[in-house]
């Protein structure tokens, strides 16, 4: 079992790096080079196999961690490098067509207190009213 985990563990390791040196080269994070963060997630994700491997009553949360390590701060760099430092917009999702930019300028005079809510139920007490008088 340990043979069989160790091998499908290091075949997963290498694979992951391979992927990440990859996709880091392509999209060209801005932190470190393709090959540190490939051998980063590989280091981290190869202590997690060393540990589940020479220390079998390691708690699973701690392996978990210490695995995923790598893979999660390289999605992190990643999202960074695409996204780069543009001030966040709260009125638009980062995927969004950026050349159908409007004039937001009007926002100031849009409430939040529910009108077409309370026309609605203005509706339905009316309705209720109309039924009992019948």
């Amino acid at each position: 079992m340990s043979l069989l985990t160790a091998l499908a563990g290091g075949v997963a390791i290498a694979v992951a790096a391979v992927l990440v040196y990859r996709d880091a080269g392509r999209v060209g994070v801005d932190a470190g080079t393709p090959a540190l963060w490939a051998a980063f997630v590989a280091l981290t994700a190869g202590a997690g196999l060393a540990t589940t491997l020479l220390v079998p009553d390691a708690p699973l949360p701690g392996v978990l961690v210490l695995a995923a390590l790598g893979p999660l701060l390289y999605a992190l760099e990643r999202d960074d490098s695409m996204h780069g430092d543009d001030p966040a917009d709260p009125t638009r999702l980062p995927t969004a067509d950026r050349t159908n930019d409007t004039d937001r300028t009007g926002d100031a005079d849009r409430t939040n207190d529910m009108d077409g809510a309370d026309a609605a139920d203005d509706a339905v007490d009316d309705a209720a009213d109309h039924a009992d008088e019948e």
